[in-house]
């Protein structure tokens, strides 16, 4: 599976830039990193011409900010000056008509017409503009998402965690590389196992490694477990060892250090839950081939045999269960529930607690 960040910086660099790019999902730095390249595209550091323009051919709104979304398309209808293109960046779409007052003193214009105006604007877009819209929040089934899809020539990606182990390994060897760095596959597992595979959080774990070697070139395994050490006084990744032993006590055991710990409640809930995901992922793997895991698994060969040995604790109708557990989980902790988002811990004790079938009338093996 290619790198959706590398495959777009790519094709920008090449000049093949698109008239409206879309960029969403809970990936931060993938959403920046593209930004970044489109910018650098149409407005160059070495360009002085460029750059003396860029107070005229550069507009940023958000859009908790935007009284009506006729800011962002007169934006996109202006001409560019001593430039091909003009570039409008309009972050936070899902706030647009939040603004207050209009600019005739009347309403704002209310979200839905405010996107409905933008999703026209999509439909045939300004050749002389590029139009780019960046959001966590945006709903992958919205009209701003589907109009993008269908728009010819425009992009719209979704950004969100690995799916695969080796494709998160292979991003950081890469990005150490691009870096003057070499990771070596230890290493960049270890990393992984301790963060997941979200390229933010990957990311911004390779620059306190970086930090902590200095000016060495070659980066290994104590490397990443010094950092480890020193940012997290409990193994996080332990609790999903627990989990999948189905040893909930153990689990809870450690989440209670863990959030004892003094980190912020929302931020840590969403590390733990990428980290879970993770490995119901593995052994919800190892479950589907058993006898064979080892010619199919997405993990060091070290590590077959103890996913191997925790998918035979569970059946694959209660891993699914517990899959779609963490989609509600997830749902939830980023506002879909007050009571977990505000509790965050007690959510992850009855997932865990479910999981690993220690509520009533409930068997992790069945």
């Amino acid at each position: 599976m290619g790198d959706p960040v590398k495959e777009l910086t790519r094709a920008i660099a090449s000049g093949k830039l698109a008239p409206v790019y879309l960029l969403y999902g809970d990936e931060p730095a993938a959403i920046r990193e593209v930004v970044d390249a489109i910018r650098e595209a149409l407005i160059p550091a070495d360009d002085p011409t460029a750059q003396s323009m860029a107070a005229f051919n550069h507009e940023r709104f958000d859009g908790v900010d935007v009284r009506s979304a006729s800011q962002v398309l007169d934006a996109c209808a202006q001409v560019p000056m001593l430039a091909a293109k003009r570039l409008v960046e309009l972050s936070n779409p899902d706030d647009l008509g939040k603004g207050g007052r209009g600019e005739d003193g009347g309403p704002a214009s209310t979200r839905e017409k405010a996107l409905d105006a933008i999703a026209e604007y999509i439909k045939a877009p300004s050749p002389t503009t590029v139009l780019v819209i960046t959001g966590a929040s945006i709903d992958g089934r919205s009209k701003l998402v589907t109009t993008t899809k269908k728009a010819r020539g425009a992009v719209a990606q979704k950004f969100e965690a690995f799916k695969r182990d080796d494709d998160a390994r292979q991003m950081v060897i890469a990005e150490a590389r691009e870096r003057g760095r070499s990771l070596d596959v230890e290493a960049a597992h270890a990393l992984i196992s301790s963060v997941g595979t979200g390229r933010t959080e990957i990311l911004e774990g390779l620059d306190r490694v970086i930090l902590y070697a200095g000016d060495r070139t070659r980066l290994g395994v104590a490397d990443v477990h010094a950092v480890v050490a020193q940012t997290r006084e409990v193994d996080i990744f332990a609790i999903t060892d627990a989990v999948g032993r189905g040893d909930h006590r153990d689990a809870l055991s450690l989440l209670a250090q863990i959030f004892a710990a003094g980190e912020k409640d929302t931020g840590l809930a969403h590390r733990l839950f990428a980290l879970l995901t993770r490995q119901i992922r593995l052994v919800m793997s190892a479950k589907a081939n058993e006898g064979r895991y080892a010619q199919v698994a997405d993990v060091p060969s070290f590590l077959v045999r103890k996913i191997e040995s925790q998918a035979q604790g569970f059946s694959m109708e209660r891993l699914r269960a517990a899959y779609a557990g963490l989609a509600r989980l997830d749902y939830d902790l980023k506002g879909g529930s007050h009571i977990a988002y505000a509790s965050p811990y007690l959510a992850l004790q009855r997932w865990i607690l479910e999981t690993c079938g220690a509520l009533p009338g409930v068997d992790a093996r069945r």
